[in-house]
């Protein structure tokens, strides 16, 4: 059967546009360009002060007004809703929190090599950041005998700092938390496997037009739901799973894992994620009763087959309707979900109305999942174009706020993706980058010669080399799983 939706190439908008115009929806400290501009403000006042004072004495004229001008680049930080800030280094790249600042990693290289032979990667500036808090910190910073955190946080205790603190370790490492986030990953696992089952069950009984119950689906809702506010990437990263073999039941737990994930980075409450979810495991259920030979049929459909998969829409909510649902939410989701958000979709309205917020989630998570997945009939499309496909379908197809919206929570680039890189190795979208969404971890497992790495080793593509003046790695392309040999993305993840 072919997509009513499928794209052509030289319709696409680049990555470059799409992140640009998907990064303020990221709900990242620093997500627009204003924000940002105050923690560049902020690395560039810490650098020029701490430069100074290691010219001039503390007297001078120009070190009296750097640090007043960081005094005041905290304060405008501050102004944006922080109790405290963190400059990190990572790497030999510098952070304001977890936002890379790649010019300013090359700039401001000696002051950063500096503070990293004062054992320092991390400084937290708090409330109160006062010029004294300012002369203490680049004393420090700047004082060849002072070789270990503990010894700078000693220094600048003595020196009587009170609203900064130093430390050797930063939060932008995963590798200690990688135990726990195994544990996550299996537990994660298990529920996805148990919505499996749950799934067939209901499917088996529908097809047989027997009642099912809810209970044990607002069970498996729950599961990943509370897996998700604990460890959001072990259960985004279950939706790398691609079932060639049970399409619909792999398909409709991976639609209620993006919806329910979209609708937590919209800020839903827990009953309307709930509500959500459900919405999301059975919005297609109607497709039971739509005979399998035109479900699976490879090529285009006749006008009246057409007709017969358009009718899943109804069909889902008359049996929805007949199991009288407490939450009526599923019925709407079941009926709506192919209406589009200019209301050109199916079923035709029969009085103007707006199609629902849920029903406008779970229609862009279907579209989404169901391109990146192949099928019999179709290859699967790279994760980035099938973005960019529904970003050219916004205020036509889907809602652009939410179009945006999972643009941001996915990446240009999502969990799972299998990329190339510009040294020409091949590795596995690991974790995605708020504050660059071109740039997220890749997990490297194949290298430039194509031998498959012992290990694998974790890349942050917004690390910097200073030799090269510019980003170390940047991803080239996408690439099929399969063309890369790699079978189960998921266990890499």
């Amino acid at each position: 059967m072919s997509d009513e939706s499928m794209p052509r190439d030289d319709r696409l908008e680049t990555n470059e546009e799409i992140a640009a115009l998907a990064q303020p929806a990221a709900r990242t400290p620093f997500a627009t360009a204003k924000r940002l501009q105050r923690a560049r403000d902020l690395a560039r006042a810490l650098a020029v002060s701490t430069t100074n004072a290691s010219l001039y004495p503390e007297t001078h004229p120009l070190v009296v007004q750097s640090l007043e001008a960081l005094v005041q680049a905290v304060s405008d930080v501050m102004d944006l809703g922080f109790e405290s800030v963190t400059v990190n280094i990572y790497k030999g790249t510098l952070f304001i929190e977890n936002h890379v600042l790649p010019e300013e990693s090359v700039t401001y290289r000696k002051v950063i090599e500096d503070t990293l032979a004062r054992g320092v990667s991390a400084i937290t500036l708090g409330l109160g950041f006062t010029q004294d808090d300012a002369r203490a910190l680049v004393s420090v910073l700047n004082d060849p005998d002072i070789t270990d955190a503990e010894a700078a946080a000693a220094a600048l205790a003595a020196r009587g700092a009170t609203a900064v603190t130093v430390s050797e370790t930063t939060d932008l490492d995963e590798t200690a938390r990688e135990t726990e986030a195994q544990e996550h990953k299996a537990q994660a696992r298990r529920e996805y496997d148990r919505g499996l089952e749950v799934m067939h069950d209901v499917e088996t009984k529908a097809k047989l037009g027997k009642v099912f119950e809810v209970e044990p689906l607002q069970s498996v809702v729950s599961g990943l739901l509370d897996m998700l506010l604990k460890d959001p990437a072990a259960v985004l990263g279950l939706t790398a799973i691609k079932s060639h073999d049970d399409y619909t039941l792999n398909h409709s737990i991976n639609v209620c894992i993006l919806s329910l994930a979209l609708g937590a980075s919209l800020g839903l409450d827990s009953e309307s994620l709930k509500s959500l979810g459900l919405s999301a495991l059975l919005y297609d259920l109607g497709k039971v009763r739509i005979p399998e030979d035109i479900l699976l049929k490879e090529g285009p459909l006749t006008a009246d087959e057409w007709q017969i998969v358009k009718s899943h829409t109804t069909e889902g909510a008359d049996l929805l309707k007949r199991i009288q649902l407490v939450d009526q939410m599923p019925m709407v989701v079941a009926y709506e979900h192919h209406l589009r958000h200019d209301l050109q979709g199916y079923p035709e309205p029969k009085e103007p109305r707006e199609q629902h917020l849920f029903s406008k989630i779970v229609a862009l998570c279907d579209a989404y999942d169901a391109m990146t997945t192949r099928r019999p009939f179709r290859r699967e499309i790279r994760p980035d174009k099938a973005l960019a496909v529904l970003m050219q379908g916004r205020n036509k197809a889907y809602d652009p706020s939410l179009t945006k919206a999972l643009v941001a929570l996915l990446g240009i680039y999502p969990m799972g993706a299998v990329v190339r890189l510009s040294d020409g190795s091949i590795g596995v979208v690991f974790r995605v980058n708020r504050d660059d969404l071109l740039r997220p971890k890749v997990k490297r497992l194949i290298d430039a010669d194509g031998r498959w790495l012992e290990f694998p080793e974790v890349v942050d593509l917004r690390l910097v080399s200073s030799e090269a003046g510019g980003f170390a790695l940047s991803i080239v392309e996408a690439v099929p799983a399969a063309e890369a040999g790699i079978d189960d993305v998921w266990q890499y993840l």
